[in-house]
């Protein structure tokens, strides 16, 4: 296995697994609408764990060997930057069709839409984590932890398309 191969084989399983810790605490924790303590834990895990689906397509599309070049540029968090080293087709191999930055009430998000239509916003990793200084508060929605769990059954299969890409180019080397 190369590099590439193990370092995505790593980001995707930690995503994976990051994402069945998120639908743990929706299930038995979080279970209903914007809770502004365990709301915010779980966007900075949402958008980590996106960071991770989206940043594993990145390295592996990338046509070089060494660790340290195939981790170039990537260590930001900002998923539209990243977005834009994937073609459309790329991107449309794990089911994105697009992701822009936007800002809602002052907080810096980002809107990613799905090739079947759906739209789903993940919270900006910096801007959550420091959102203490802001004066605004986030908007409430009633049904955050149904429409987080339908986002994570997205972001699963995503998960599921670049392990099958990983192990095609893995077994084209091999």
């Amino acid at each position: 296995m190369g590099e590439k191969n193990i370092l995505v084989s790593r980001a995707i399983g930690r995503a994976e697994t990051g994402l069945y810790f998120l639908r743990e605490c929706l299930t038995k924790i979080h279970r209903g609408g914007t809770d502004a303590a365990f709301s915010r834990s779980i966007y900075i895990l949402l958008s980590f764990n996106f960071e991770l689906i989206l940043k594993s397509r990145v390295i592996l599309n990338r046509n070089i060997t060494s660790r340290k070049d195939l981790l170039k540029g990537i260590k930001h968090h900002n998923l539209e930057k990243l977005s834009k080293e994937l073609s459309s087709s790329l991107l449309k191999d794990i089911n994105i069709k697009d992701i822009q930055t936007k800002k809602d009430a002052g907080f810096v998000e980002y809107k990613i839409k799905i090739v079947e239509g759906e739209e789903i916003i993940i919270q900006d990793l910096v801007d959550v984590r420091y959102d203490f200084i802001k004066d605004n508060l986030r908007n409430i929605d009633v049904d955050e932890s149904t429409r987080i769990n339908n986002e994570i059954d997205i972001f699963l299969k995503m998960v599921e398309k670049i392990r099958i890409l990983n192990d095609k180019i893995d077994n084209k080397i091999n």
